[in-house]
């Protein structure tokens, strides 16, 4: 090949990408921080939690609160004979009002178990406030390595055509065994086929970053990859909202076993009525009555109701705290698997970055000066240089999801 048509076909190439890089910049591209607002702007799951927050935000003001008072209205002591209101001395029209007291401290208690679960809901807002950004993460990397892995495979199949024509055409002129040409169809079959599968791998995480982000999900990506914040280099499980929310569980738990044992204590009910009565046939005024009750609760049969609730508060709780234990321990491993995995990555994409790519393209390029026998060489030399990259490709989107995932334990990094 002549230094004429290398130039030619460098300067073919170069066209065709700056063709590319401005059709990709007139389309709108979908970058890692664009997806993460908009799933937190748009997502259902998130808005569902946050409302439930809300909820348990107007709970905690009337929790404590008093029951409402009952108004009582009706007509005492009318005779069943005649039915007149005022026959009989003790028949009158009764208004009254009823008002309940619960036993010992149970409105305070109450009070304070729905201040809990309003912290409880708040952990869990944070907490999926941080699963989603993981998952859309996750998910959009993975998408990002999609995409380069079939603009790879294209190049790749370009050049494993050019090898099979290549190797036909020396057939042909009885310089190649055919052998040779029925390797170099294996091997743009085998890229042939892969392609159907990362097309609908590519498909599927759309349509799985589209619950979160809606039709944006479709619009292409950038070309640079995303950068990710710095991971904390310790962890502090108490800090996670995933045991934040056990930790306020068990608070919760403990308020009801509080609350069983006020039970032993009577609840009461005041009632305060007033009775109008119509003066006598004869005209003589009748004075009218005044009614005061106070009606309590006998707490006696305790064996088979208050200490029956009270010991299953008490078990709730040693559950709860059985729970508490299993999410320290279930953060505390996920953290150091996730910390082995991240650290193995970072030494490997470092390894990479420094030995295996620049040897690969200096291969490359020894090719192209002219050092190969033939542009058989140039082109498996090519093709491996677009391998190694298509595998470091793969280790950076590994290395960007466990960040991710390190990120959803630790937490962002506070400005």
């Amino acid at each position: 090949m002549t230094i004429r048509n290398v130039l030619s076909r460098i300067a073919g190439i170069l066209i065709i990408q700056l063709f590319a890089a401005s059709v990709a910049l007139a389309a709108p591209t979908l970058t890692l921080a664009e997806a993460e607002r908009l799933a937190l702007e748009q997502a259902p799951w998130l808005q569902h939690h946050r409302t439930s927050a809300e909820a348990a935000a107007e709970r905690a003001i009337y929790e404590s609160r008093l029951p409402d008072p009952q108004l009582t209205v009706g007509l005492l002591n009318v005779p069943t004979d005649s039915y007149r209101l005022d026959r009989e001395d003790m028949t009158m029209t009764m208004v009254g009002i009823r008002q309940s007291f619960p036993p010992g401290d149970v409105l305070k208690l109450k009070g304070q178990r729905a201040e809990k679960e309003l912290t409880r809901e708040q952990a869990r807002v944070e907490m999926e406030y941080r699963n989603l950004l993981r998952q859309v993460r996750q998910t959009w990397v993975e998408l990002y390595f999609q995409q380069q892995a079939l603009d790879t495979l294209e190049a790749l199949r370009r050049l494993a055509r050019k090898q099979l024509e290549a190797a036909e055409g020396r057939y042909r002129a009885a310089q190649e065994m055919q052998q040779t040409v029925l390797k170099a169809r294996q091997a743009l079959a085998r890229l042939n086929e892969r392609e159907p599968m990362l097309r609908a791998q590519k498909s599927r995480l759309q349509a799985q970053l589209a619950r979160w982000v809606g039709e944006a999900a479709y619009q292409p990506l950038p070309s640079e990859p995303p950068a990710l914040p710095l991971v904390a280099e310790t962890f502090d499980h108490t800090r996670h909202p995933d045991w934040l929310a056990a930790q306020y569980g068990l608070e919760q738990a403990r308020i009801e076993v509080d609350m069983a044992r006020q039970e032993y204590k009577p609840g009461w009910m005041l009632d305060l009525s007033y009775g109008f009565r119509r003066p006598a046939p004869n005209g003589m005024e009748r004075p009218d009555m005044i009614t005061a009750m106070v009606t309590m609760d006998l707490p006696i049969f305790r064996e088979k109701r208050q200490d029956r609730r009270l010991a299953e508060k008490q078990v709730m709780e040693t559950g709860a705290r059985y729970e508490i234990e299993d999410k320290r321990r279930e953060l505390e491993a996920m953290y150091q698997s996730m910390r082995a995995e991240y650290d193995a990555l970072t030494e490997r994409e470092k390894i990479f970055a420094q030995e295996l790519l620049p040897a690969t393209r200096r291969e490359s390029q020894v090719t192209v000066a002219g050092f190969a026998r033939d542009q058989t060489e140039y082109r498996e030399a090519l093709m491996k240089t677009l391998d190694t990259e298509l595998e470091f490709s793969r280790l950076h989107a590994d290395q960007l999801k466990t960040q991710a995932e390190l990120l959803y334990l630790t937490g962002e990094p506070q400005p």
